[in-house]
């Protein structure tokens, strides 16, 4: 099954076609990257999805950048599984590691976030896997309702702590990815979060129904409007395979032997 990201990359020409997994003509100079859900830290488990958000944006973010090769985010979720079930922390450094090395990443960004009203701050390391140094860290904080600037110093300090120097071409090139997929609010994002989640348990009606909200409040940001539509489709496919499955088994109780 294609991930939700590389689905979408495919679904329009504007989105870097570099989140969509590896090519043979770039191996030996991009830089495997994964981006883990970020660590809910506020205390309130009405943010216990916002981290998937802030991960799937931080992912589209950096597949604006040529250098970085990006582990899908459902081939992430499979690897995740179980240490979802047991609510691990992956801002813990061992535990990243770990986890990167089973990703087959080189590079791991892990991130934890405290939301206090009205402000949010946001803590990102960039690990090495192969010998578990912390290369980058970084922290912003801000308004809760001002999230696209806080993406933006984020990104700018994971490309850097990945060494790799961007052109004023390549730095425009990620400004313009970023505010095609702009989401300012707090509340916004956590809609987003859980429509994620419901749809990476296979619960797409219950996605599309989480992103009315997302619609609503961003209706310009090109990754919203793609991701509804991936999983309204999902959703029409399911409701025909479970239409599919009753009529199929309304034939067999028909000739079924008394």
């Amino acid at each position: 099954m294609k991930s939700l990201v590389l689905t979408l990359v495919a679904a329009s020409a504007l989105v870097s076609p570099r989140a969509a997994g590896p090519r043979a003509d770039r191996k030996a100079v991009a830089k495997t990257v994964a981006v883990l859900y970020f660590d809910n830290n506020t205390g309130s488990t009405d943010y216990d999805n916002l981290g998937r958000g802030m991960a799937s944006m931080m992912i589209t973010d950096l597949s604006a950048v040529k250098d970085i090769q990006l582990v899908e985010r459902e081939h992430m979720q499979d690897v995740l599984k179980e240490q979802e079930s047991q609510r691990t922390k992956y801002f813990d450094q061992s535990t990243a590691v770990q986890t990167g090395k089973l990703l087959g990443a080189e590079y791991i960004v892990t991130g934890a976030f405290i939301a206090v009203q009205p402000s949010m701050r946001i803590d990102t390391r960039v690990i090495r896997v192969d010998n578990g140094a912390i290369v980058k860290t970084a922290k912003v904080v801000g308004n809760q309702d001002s999230l696209f600037a806080l993406q933006q110093r984020l990104a700018d300090s994971l490309v850097e702590g990945l060494s790799i120097a961007l052109s004023p071409e390549q730095r425009q090139q990620l400004r313009a990815q970023q505010e095609r997929d702009r989401i300012d609010r707090l509340s916004t994002m956590t809609s987003y979060s859980q429509a994620l989640t419901l749809f990476d348990r296979g619960d797409y009606p219950g996605a599309v129904e989480k992103m009315q909200p997302v619609m609503r409040d961003a209706p310009n940001s090109l990754v919203v409007q793609l991701t509804y539509n991936e999983m309204k489709r999902r959703a029409a496919d399911k409701a025909k395979e479970k239409a599919k499955d009753k009529i199929t088994g309304g034939i067999r109780s028909i000739f079924k032997k008394p």
